[in-house]
């Protein structure tokens, strides 16, 4: 029997369905600071995705006071959701993106010293070693960065980027934030901490969500008079939603220049939650979701071709941006 898509299933972080005022602040545009925007849609009840009115990026504000507390479970239930990938017997369903990540940080820099922000249980970490890199993590939540060092044996930081010694400072020739920038919600603080840790020659990797294939989404399933998907935006983790300028304009404030943006591959994120009511981090056979799958892939393509039509920016059909970028002046 299907599971109606909630987030109310067993999973190791602490996500819900609805929030409360309680649960809430209001905040400025992390970018410019001003507080003008224009609402877009709402999350959970109390979640607003809204647009700066002066810089025009998207972020969630309302948005929750701890987003990153999402990810401070238990470290039996992640250790569940993960247990056959861990013993080796099955993929993540992230593999072919952290794969992808790799060789397109390789075109800059061969190998080296690789920290990994926001590096959960260390999936990209075990493959960036497995190539040559020396490698370490930083995981503000203790759980996953235990089940790191107890699973693959990598070195991880418990903590956030601030808070590593100086002693780890221009120590790193590659910073990687692979679906992980949209969860900070002070980006400008952490791209200076990027900095501190970078060696100057070094180089920055992230991967964000694009902000116009969420919204090219809610404007088709409202053209089609049916409501968006209840998480569409996923604002209870997800607090800044960028698209490839104001991804580029952040960057730039933040001390960087882009010196590459590509379409990474779409995550095919797992559905065995919807018919056993777990949540598991390895794929699902693509009968169970083919439509989904076959239209992220579908409209990758297409934002490929949508790409060149617009003579290089990104567009609404890309699921992903992904980018390299320096240190300016370094």
């Amino acid at each position: 029997m299907l599971i109606q898509e909630t987030q109310q299933y067993e999973k190791g972080g602490i996500q819900h369905d609805v929030y409360s005022q309680e649960d809430v602040i209001d905040v400025s545009c992390p970018c410019c600071g001003t507080d003008k925007f224009e609402r877009v849609y709402t999350e959970h009840e109390v979640l607003g995705i809204v647009r700066c009115c002066s810089c025009e990026l998207v972020y969630t504000t309302p948005r929750l006071k701890s987003p990153e507390s999402n990810y401070w479970g238990d470290k039996e239930a992640f250790y569940r959701e993960a247990r056959l990938i861990f013993e080796g017997r099955a993929k993540h369903h992230r593999d072919p993106t952290y794969q992808q990540t790799l060789d397109i940080v390789e075109r800059f820099t061969p190998r080296g010293k690789l920290l990994d922000v926001g590096s959960n249980t260390g999936m990209l970490l075990r493959f960036a070693r497995n190539r040559g890199w020396e490698v370490t993590g930083v995981e503000p939540s203790k759980s996953l960065a235990t089940l790191s060092h107890e699973q693959f044996d990598v070195p991880v930081f418990a903590n956030y980027l601030s808070e590593l010694p100086q002693t780890e400072n221009k120590k790193y020739d590659v910073l990687t934030m692979t679906d992980v920038f949209e969860h900070v919600s002070e980006p400008l603080d952490l791209l200076a901490d990027v900095r501190r840790l970078l060696k100057p020659e070094g180089c920055l990797y992230i991967r964000v969500p694009n902000a116009k294939w969420n919204i090219f989404k809610q404007r088709g399933a409202m053209a089609m008079g049916r409501q968006p998907l209840q998480g569409i935006w996923d604002a209870g983790e997800h607090v800044v939603h960028y698209t490839d300028r104001t991804l580029r304009t952040m960057l730039e404030r933040g001390g960087f220049q882009v010196i590459d943006l590509h379409l990474p591959l779409p995550v095919q994120v797992p559905v065995w939650h919807l018919y056993v009511g777990h949540y598991y981090q390895y794929p699902s056979p693509w009968h169970l979701d083919w439509k989904r799958h076959f239209g992220r892939t579908l409209f990758y393509w297409l934002g490929r071709m949508e790409r060149i039509a617009r003579m290089g920016s990104v567009g609404y059909l890309p699921p992903a941006i992904g980018i390299i970028a320096k240190p300016i002046n370094s």
